[in-house]
């Protein structure tokens, strides 16, 4: 993925899939073959950077986004950049 292009949190992928925690929890349960709560989405959702590679994989298949076109970070590339454009002037 080209450095200069955005990627899109966990839960806006979510959301742009048209998708509930509750849902995601229920197809990431079969989709795994493990019980997966609520919660837990909403962890990964608050704390991306703890979400482990196969479950990556699973929420990029799932919202049906490129794995490397969701932000695995605690922090947005738009916060980020607005950051630094303010510290530069």
């Amino acid at each position: 993925m080209p450095k200069n292009l955005m990627r899109i949190t966990l839960r806006a992928a979510r959301i742009n899939a048209g998708l509930s925690q509750e849902q995601v929890a229920q197809e990431l349960t079969d989709y795994l073959g493990t019980k997966v709560s609520r919660q837990r989405i909403s962890f990964f959702e608050k704390h991306p950077e703890e979400t482990p590679v196969g479950w990556g994989e699973a929420f990029a298949k799932l919202y049906k986004w490129p794995s490397d076109a969701i932000k695995f970070t605690p922090t947005s590339t738009l916060s980020y950049t607005l950051r630094k454009k303010h510290e530069a002037s």
